[in-house]
């Protein structure tokens, strides 16, 4: 995969951006679902990056490099209270059990991580393909 840099500016003009139209992921080309995305760490810091959910190309607003991540699915066999819903998949409650758990994980967290709901590890076994491959650099 290519190097590209990425800073908190490029993420300041991304999210103003796509307000207007769709963004192109410079991995695969594709505008269906590559956005700027903010989410909230645990520490209660706000991570920046840019994530496309058609071929896994993920990269931090901090000028690292890309990284690849892979969709993770599982038969979630923890109980959902009523009205209650998943945090990953967002299926709701009342269910003793959902199919379709999903969970974006970097390669790194393949094997390392748990999902928070049932305890299983998130495995190979568990990794869906993309809809689409990055292009070769």
């Amino acid at each position: 995969m290519r190097l590209w840099t990425y800073t908190e500016q490029d993420w300041q003009r991304d999210t103003v951006a796509q307000q207007r139209s769709r963004l192109t992921c410079p991995a695969c080309s594709h505008d269906e679902r590559y956005n700027a995305v903010a989410a909230r760490r645990l520490d209660g810091s706000t991570r920046r990056y840019r994530a496309c959910k058609v071929c896994g190309f993920w990269q931090e607003a901090d000028g690292s490099p890309p990284y690849r991540c892979y969709m993770t699915v599982h038969i979630c066999l923890a109980e959902i209270q009523p009205g209650e819903q998943c945090k990953y998949c967002g299926n709701w409650g009342p269910a003793v059990w959902h199919p379709n758990c999903w969970r974006v994980i970097p390669d790194a967290e393949v094997g390392q991580t748990r999902c928070d709901n049932c305890g299983v590890v998130l495995s190979r076994d568990h990794i869906i393909p993309w809809a689409a491959e990055p292009y070769p650099s």
